[in-house]
């Protein structure tokens, strides 16, 4: 039960630093799920990540499949109800009032400020789930081939996830 609530406030105060999108709050994510808790492995939680990519939603739904392999079915809702739940009210509270401050030169200069925060923690993001994934020359192949796919963005990202499992699957 101790572990469930420690769980539950970790998601709760990592909701706060989703900044400029969930990607960048996955370097810290991962080192309180992976190696602080251990609620999962460093493969497990790049496989979770890679499934919340395949879910019609946000990738952040990482945390029920952290949440469910911690806890069970309980701990996949409170992972995700602490996650989602901060920063919806946030949004909510202050949404209507940021269209009235909007209009002062501050706001749009707080804006362009934290577009280089988002864009930092994103590459962080990005870069902690490389580290994690990447191991070997068959899985960077995969990565580099797949990136090609999205560049040239003829071929749906859904169809390289899947395509990229499979090739992950048969030849790992």
């Amino acid at each position: 039960m101790t572990d469930l609530l420690l769980m539950t406030w970790t998601f709760l105060w990592l909701s706060l630093l989703c900044v400029g999108g969930g990607l960048g709050v996955i370097p810290e994510m991962q080192r309180q799920v992976v190696v602080r808790h251990g609620w999962v492995t460093a493969r497990e939680f790049v496989d979770g990540y890679t499934l919340a990519q395949l879910t019609p939603g946000p990738t952040m739904l990482v945390v029920a499949f952290v949440g469910y392999r911690a806890h069970g079915l309980l701990g996949a809702l409170l992972a995700t109800v602490a996650m989602f739940l901060p920063t919806s009210l946030i949004v909510v509270l202050v949404a209507e009032q940021w269209q009235r401050l909007r209009t002062h030169r501050w706001a749009a200069s707080a804006e362009r400020a934290l577009l280089p925060v988002g864009i930092g923690l994103s590459t962080a993001g990005a870069y902690t789930l490389a580290r994690s994934a990447l191991h070997d020359v068959t899985t960077v192949a995969v990565a580099l081939i797949a990136g090609l796919l999205l560049y040239h963005g003829r071929v749906s990202a859904i169809l390289v996830v899947v395509l990229g499992g499979v090739a992950g699957w048969l030849l790992l």
